[in-house]
């Protein structure tokens, strides 16, 4: 049975590839909408199954001497469940681009490479070999730059598409190393062979950081995740939701066996994840650009996830991949809604009162934003609140459990600080301007996405959870720390918005850190690349042209030439003995040299 769903599985993503060579966008997102349909059916037969995972279709693409290329079918419950949310998400997006996308003259041409978008991470995330992962990696990432770079006219969309490839080409730079590691040792490329082989060196889980920090944007590598903004709001809604950024947090979960048989990789994840969390939170405090605003949560969220496989708990990093994907995309399409009926407005400080203009947009909003802050009952809370529980029963430190709590109240202080300012209060927006809530293309779109949001979590629930007794081992203080801490930032962000938007600019030089985003992106593009020009022309010009070179080249002939005929003159004396010195000083050097080689 379970064999037959994967077959079935795979046939639909075959088909999904064929219609995106038709010429009709309403083709691709009915297409997309029935291989959901079929997939959510077969996830239900999965979990009647009860069957941890199947490999099939083992197909030889090339073999070079005694190593072999293979395509071969994952289908355990990660591929089964990706491809529920997957297909879900990639249909409500494809529906609201013919909304946002009207007017643009190649939306056929958009649609298309948001299903190839799909495909790829597809591709990804049923990869049993490297090989094939590397496929789908590299096919993610050409897309990103595609769909980042759709507005090619304008230059900001060069260069975050520019930026978006070059920061991914440092961390594909560790899946490759992985890939040269296995080559080097005679170890194949699948899956299921290196967990067979256990104890691989840190050089191959490193790779593996290295590629996530990159896909994943942790800190250090993040300053494409926020730029990626000047992308069609579509693009972001997928790039943010179910593809590009969570495929490095699903190659840590792939390698998580062997990330915790190594201690110190897994306190690096640990700390890079935590670390990122706490950033990424503290600089969407002062963003004023919605979609950037949301864009650092995203970045936050993904810190969350890659502590969750640091700490031990790869499954709850996969949960919440699954819920986040929801409210993640309905935040954006939010965004969307409202940038576009107000003229391509994004900055939050002259929006406000939108509740009465778009109600269910507004209401999709809210919906979203508590979901993200992790409101009991909803998405977000059945996959955060247990990996900071699995914190707090981890063997880890207090600073970084007190990193994430401060993380989580400041996700519940810029959530609802983005909430009011854009649907409470009074109108901020030109007279002229209005909102159009079209209900086939924004509203429905919405609404399937919120109910994905409220239900998700309660049917995991229902149906996932293991069918025993669930022992609590923490105390309900520490259960109720999460709770917690997001009602203290929610009570925070008055005080929060208050500081941000004083008409004195009192406290400007407080909010620089946040709203530069912690110096990064000037001190990487525009400190180091200045420094680097200048001693690079310093060398080069004192260093080479007037020093070395020169020396060695015209002034040092000159200078040699006269030294080396004075030499040759004053050699020439008419001795004999000086002449049978000389023979028998060459004739040494010479023993020398072939008694050492």
């Amino acid at each position: 049975m379970l064999q037959l769903c994967g077959s079935i599985s795979l046939l639909c993503l075959i088909l999904l590839a064929v219609v995106l060579l038709g010429k009709r966008k309403e083709f691709i997102a009915g297409a997309i909408k029935w291989g959901w349909y079929v997939n959510f059916f077969l996830l239900g037969v999965f979990l009647v199954a009860d069957e941890s995972e199947l490999l099939f279709l083992k197909w030889e693409w090339l073999k070079l001497g005694g190593y072999s290329l293979t395509f071969s079918y994952r289908y355990d419950v990660y591929t089964c469940c990706f491809f529920v949310v997957g297909l879900y998400v990639t249909w409500n997006i494809l529906v609201f681009s013919l909304y946002y996308m009207s007017t643009d003259p190649r939306v056929e041409l958009f649609c298309k490479y948001l299903g190839m978008f799909l495909i790829a991470m597809l591709v990804l995330v049923s990869a049993e070999t490297l090989f094939q992962l590397l496929v789908g990696w590299e096919g993610v990432g050409v897309m990103s730059y595609l769909l980042i770079s759709w507005w090619y006219a304008r230059s900001d969309a060069n260069t975050a598409a520019l930026q978006a490839i070059f920061y991914n080409r440092i961390g594909d730079m560790g899946l490759i190393g992985m890939l040269l590691w296995c080559f080097l040792n005679n170890q194949e490329w699948t899956f299921t062979s290196i967990y067979v082989m256990g104890n691989v060196s840190t050089i191959f889980l490193s790779g593996a950081v290295l590629a996530a920090m990159g896909k994943s944007a942790q800190l250090g590598l993040h300053p494409w995740l926020p730029a990626a903004m000047e992308g069609p709001t579509p693009v972001s809604s997928l790039l943010h939701s179910s593809t590009m950024v969570v495929a490095g947090v699903f190659l840590l979960i792939r390698m998580s066996p062997l990330i915790l048989e190594h201690e110190g990789v897994q306190v690096g994840v640990f700390v890079l994840g935590s670390m990122t969390t706490l950033f990424s939170a503290v600089c969407a405090l002062a963003q004023n650009d919605m979609k950037k605003v949301v864009a650092f949560s995203t970045a936050s969220q993904l810190g969350l996830m890659v502590t969750a496989v640091g700490v031990g708990v790869p499954q709850l990093a996969f949960l919440h991949i699954c819920m986040h994907a929801f409210f993640k995309a309905m935040l954006f399409m939010c965004s969307g809604g409202y940038i576009h009926g107000l003229q391509n407005e994004q900055d939050v400080r002259k929006m406000g009162g939108l509740y009465k203009a778009s109600p269910v947009t507004s209401t999709c909003l809210f919906i979203g934003s508590a979901a993200l802050i992790g409101t009991p009952f909803l998405a977000g809370f059945f996959s955060k609140d247990p990996i900071i529980e699995a914190i707090n029963m981890g063997n880890v430190n207090s600073w970084a459990v007190s990193l994430l709590l401060l993380a989580t109240s400041f996700t519940a202080a810029y959530s609802l600080r983005l909430l009011y300012y854009t649907t409470a209060g009074y109108a901020r927006t030109l007279p002229l301007q209005s909102l159009n809530e079209a209900y086939k293309f924004l509203v429905a779109p919405l609404q399937r996405l919120a109910y994905g949001s409220v239900l998700s979590g309660v049917l995991f629930v229902a149906f996932m959870t293991p069918k025993y007794n669930v022992i609590l081992s923490l105390p309900y203080t520490l259960k109720l720390m999460a709770i917690g801490v997001t009602f203290v930032g929610a009570v925070l962000a008055w005080d929060v918005m208050k500081l941000l938007h004083k008409e004195d600019n009192v406290g400007t030089a407080y909010l620089s850190f946040m709203s530069q985003v912690g110096y990064y992106p000037f001190i990487m593009h525009k400190v180091i690349p200045w420094v680097w020009l200048h001693l690079g022309e310093k060398f080069q010009t004192q260093s080479l042209d007037r020093g070395w070179t020169e020396l060695a080249m015209p002034q040092g002939l000159g200078v040699n030439s006269g030294l080396l005929s004075n030499y040759v003159s004053q050699a020439q004396t008419s001795l004999i003995k000086m002449y049978l010195a000389s023979m028998l000083l060459m004739l040494f050097v010479i023993m020398v040299v072939v008694t050492c080689y």
